[in-house]
């Protein structure tokens, strides 16, 4: 039986993925080219820029509930809640544009 070559120091390196650590991408956001190290928005800012920039035509119980079922991408970490930057220029592309969303 061969074993994996553990550097001292390290005893959880052979089970970890080859990108883990900073530089690694956060989840699905990564696939859809959505970059894991932008800035990223509390649901409150996040509601408030959209509405800025759409005129106020999403309400924020409607928001919150697109969070909820995972409509719009979110990070959770620990008991808060983020969500990426360019997800909220897509969204605010997508109202502006007349698209449908959540539906």
């Amino acid at each position: 039986m061969h074993l994996p070559i553990v550097s001292k120091g390290d005893c959880m390196s052979a089970d970890r993925p080859p990108r883990a650590g900073r530089d690694a991408p956060v989840s699905a956001a990564a696939g859809r080219g959505t970059p894991a190290t932008g800035p990223m928005l509390v649901p409150s800012n996040a509601w408030r820029i959209l509405n800025a920039r759409t005129g106020g035509a999403i309400s924020r119980s409607t928001f919150y509930r697109w969070l909820s079922s995972g409509q719009v991408y979110s990070v959770r970490v620990g008991h808060r809640m983020y969500i990426p930057w360019r997800v909220i220029e897509e969204l605010i592309e997508k109202c502006l544009g007349g698209e449908r969303f959540g539906r």
